[in-house]
């Protein structure tokens, strides 16, 4: 055997003992890692850890209809404004379900605070500030704030498909 043969089967042998067994091993974990995290429950940890949003509606990464509802159900005492793809939503566009003997309520009310549900909704149609979703990626901003404080508003983006 000859120097090159020699380096070869050296090559060959680290080969088959180390850098083989440690692509498969890398791979199964790849396999392992995809399916456990696209099995997780679909909940966003920055909904469920933030007591003020009780729901994004469409919820994070889920695909809708291009006419679908979007907004934010906030919990009561709390106002919030809408932004979709970089689209300012004006707040007589934007529906706000507070009281449940009258739940349709316009922006310009100031509706009920006796219920929780405070809702603030968004409905894509013709003329209106965002006429249909585009049929991809959508994002949404939601600035949010308590009415006993106009000054602290936070936000929160979300993302989801239209058809």
């Amino acid at each position: 055997m000859d120097g090159s043969d020699a380096k070869r089967k050296e090559t060959r042998s680290l080969f088959s003992r180390v850098i083989g067994p440690l692509m498969v091993t890398l791979g199964i974990c790849g396999v392992i890692l995809g399916f456990a995290l696209s099995s997780q429950d679909s909940g966003d940890i920055r909904v469920e850890g933030n007591p003020i949003i009780e729901s994004l509606l469409p919820e994070p990464g889920s695909e809708v209809l291009r006419q679908s509802f979007v907004g934010i159900d906030l919990i009561a005492g709390y106002e919030a404004e809408l932004t979709i793809n970089g689209t300012p939503i004006p707040p007589d566009q934007i529906n706000i379900l507070r009281d449940l003997d009258n739940p349709r309520k316009s922006a310009e009310t100031s509706g009920s605070f006796g219920s929780t549900l405070n809702r603030f909704l968004y409905q894509p149609l013709e003329g209106r500030a965002v006429p249909e979703l585009l049929g991809d990626r959508n994002c949404v901003i939601a600035v949010y704030w308590p009415l006993s404080d106009p000054e602290n508003r936070q936000s929160i983006e979300w993302c989801f498909t239209a058809l």
